[in-house]
């Protein structure tokens, strides 16, 4: 049951999701040169089609996900991997490692969630269980000031219900961004 539905998830994030995105970006987003961030990379598919829009662009992939590294390191030479993730300051937090790995989070888990139960339906039938797992989390506002980073063209930020906590610390480079994409979890 677990296959059939990340076969279906991706099929409808592929083919109409980032088909969407990318065809809003190369319309009506025209940059030069971009920083990109990409906070929250998972697989990278959103680092792919910035990568394929901008081929000039630099661009950030955070994933505290090790085993997303190498096929975030595959897309090209403009991408810089850091396996640690993004929040409001510098520490480490436990991470929760779910049944699905894209939908691991650093946020409270609501148990009560529609979404949740959906999931935990489908699910049901793995033997694979949750747990936690301890990373290093940096805020946005450092990690631009350690690499002297003035200027954001494009952040993404997609972080399973934790993007409060990313926004707040990113305060002071915020006003620095010329362009956010933000998932909202309800």
């Amino acid at each position: 049951m677990k296959n059939l539905f990340l076969f279906f998830y991706n099929l409808i994030e592929d083919y109409y999701h980032f088909r969407r995105i990318k065809v809003f970006l190369s319309k009506n987003i025209f940059l030069q040169e971009p920083v990109i961030f990409d906070i929250g990379s998972h697989k990278g598919k959103m680092a792919k089609i910035m990568s394929d829009l901008y081929q000039d662009a630099l661009i950030y992939c955070f994933e505290p996900n090790k085993s997303m590294n190498s096929s975030l390191k595959k897309i090209g030479n403009n991408i810089k991997v850091y396996n640690y993730a993004v929040g409001q300051k510098n520490e480490e937090k436990k991470i929760f490692i779910s049944k699905i790995d894209l939908t691991n989070t650093l946020s409270n888990v609501n148990k009560k969630s529609t979404y949740l139960k959906i999931k935990n339906l489908i699910l049901s039938k793995t033997k694979e269980k949750a747990s936690y797992k301890k990373i290093r989390v940096v805020s946005l506002n450092n990690f631009c000031k350690s690499k002297k980073i003035k200027q954001i063209d494009f952040l993404k930020i997609d972080v399973e219900g934790y993007e409060h906590k990313v926004l707040l610390g990113a305060k002071n480079i915020i006003k620095n961004v010329s362009f956010i994409m933000l998932e909202e979890q309800k």
